[in-house]
């Protein structure tokens, strides 16, 4: 009789499983995000050579656009997998291995960024704190982006059942939504990695969403003032659309 098989399971957020395959599953997606949102708004506002924080920075991918359209910025990638960096070709020097709701800097930011629906992954109380650390990450002045997908993408767009990308080298992810769980605002995502039949790893993961009402009250209460909420592909601002980008700026 054969040895039972050991599958590898994840909570939560945790993406060093993913980071072997996650610039072929997701790597044009999340480009495409960056450069009609953050990317697009920061070269519009940036000083000469910024220095920017990337928070849920992953393998850099946000890093790659921002340095082609921000020309000399300066961006240093935070993000809790060491494994995600590492894969991503972070510069050593240009990492920090944190949460995004718990870290500090030594130096004040010019900018700080997060893209492709990263801080989705905080529930309320800890944006709020995330919020906070973004303030005290920032010079006065300064500015924060981020985009943000709506409750309407987490409860219709994406509840698209399951569904599996082919990954090449014999790799199939295959991805599995559960319903949007309205009382808590949050919507729940399982990911299992195959080698042909065979399962690697599992991964759940939770997103959450915010109103844009309540967002500002949390980004108030860090210091921080909305500029600007418009949709990610113009200039309007409309309450269903799928995501939305925030510029925020440091008060003081």
């Amino acid at each position: 009789m054969s040895a039972p098989q050991t599958v590898r399971t994840r909570r939560g957020a945790g993406y060093d499983d993913l980071a072997e395959v996650y610039e072929r599953y997701a790597g044009a997606a999340a480009r495409a995000v960056w450069r009609l949102g953050v990317g697009a708004e920061l070269a519009t506002l940036a000083p000469s050579s910024p220095r920017v924080l990337d928070l849920g920075a992953g393998t850099g991918i946000g890093t790659g656009v921002l340095t082609e359209l921000v020309p000399g910025a300066e961006v240093t990638s935070l993000d809790r997998s060491a494994e995600m960096l590492a894969r991503g070709g972070v510069p050593a020097e240009r990492r920090i291995v944190a949460d995004m709701a718990d870290f500090t800097v030594d130096e004040p930011f010019d900018a700080v960024v997060s893209g492709f629906d990263s801080l989705n992954y905080l529930p309320p109380d800890r944006l709020a704190d995330c919020l906070a650390r973004v303030a005290d990450a920032l010079r006065p002045g300064g500015h924060l982006l981020f985009d943000y997908c709506s409750r309407r993408f987490l409860r219709t767009d994406a509840d698209v059942g399951a569904s599996e990308t082919d990954l090449g080298d014999g790799l199939r992810l295959h991805r599995r939504r559960h319903a949007f769980e309205e009382p808590f605002s949050r919507s729940r995502t399982f990911l299992t990695l195959y080698r042909s039949d065979e399962p690697l790893w599992h991964q759940h993961h939770v997103h959450y969403t915010v109103d844009p009402f309540t967002l500002e009250e949390l980004a108030r209460g860090a210091g921080l003032e909305t500029l600007l909420i418009r949709n990610l592909g113009d200039r309007q601002f409309t309450p269903g659309q799928a995501t939305h980008l925030y510029v925020m700026r440091r008060v003081g």
